[in-house]
């Protein structure tokens, strides 16, 4: 092998690895904080090493607690959650039985499903403030979601929605102005997210 041919592989081979990177990025549960972004982690690094079982499990518990969460979500927001549910569930079957070929058909899967919670706890949160109660915990679960289904759909945040998610996590129970200031454009985050998305 000239030295040129093993510049040109070596160079190659660089080139491969920073085009696998992002691709591995979104495969670990260190990248996440919370349910069920951990569990579809797990899930995620489980197909990827071919170990479709548990794979599966994992997916189907993942659906357990989204259905879970729409016991805790304002009326009108709940039927999105049971619906995401059950494609989480649909995913996990196809998975077991192998029509699953591709792990990114679980990060699209599992964006849809992050992107759904957003938007119902986003609802919930309005629900809250119009009843003027505390609309903290539930904006920051839509904050949680929207920052899912960016990782795993390999979205970036606008620059404001980025703003919005980070300040919701440091806002404190019953500041009802800092969650105001944050509301509109999570909520903005939320449509762009699903329009990219197709949820």
């Amino acid at each position: 092998m000239t030295r040129r041919a093993y510049v040109g592989s070596i160079a190659l081979l660089a080139a491969g690895l920073v085009t696998l990177i992002p691709a591995v990025h979104a495969q670990t549960a260190k990248d996440f904080s919370g349910e069920p972004d951990q569990t579809m982690a797990s899930a995620h690094d489980s197909f990827v090493k071919g170990d479709m079982n548990k794979a599966g499990d994992q997916i189907q518990k993942a659906a357990d607690y989204v259905k879970q969460q729409s016991q805790h979500v304002t009326k009108s927001a709940q039927q999105g959650l049971v619906k995401a549910s059950d494609q989480l569930s649909e995913l996990g079957k196809g998975v077991k039985k192998g029509t699953v070929k591709s792990a990114d058909e679980l990060k699209k899967t599992f964006a849809q499903v992050d992107n759904q919670l957003a938007k119902a706890w986003h609802a919930t949160a309005d629900q809250s403030q119009k009843s003027g109660k505390d609309a903290t915990d539930a904006l920051k679960k839509a904050g949680s979601g929207l920052e899912g289904a960016a990782t795993w759909s390999g979205n970036q945040l606008k620059e404001g929605t980025r703003a919005s998610v980070d300040g919701i996590k440091k806002v404190g129970k019953g500041a009802q102005e800092d969650v105001s200031k944050f509301f509109k454009s999570i909520g903005e985050g939320i449509a762009d997210m699903g329009q990219k998305i197709g949820s």
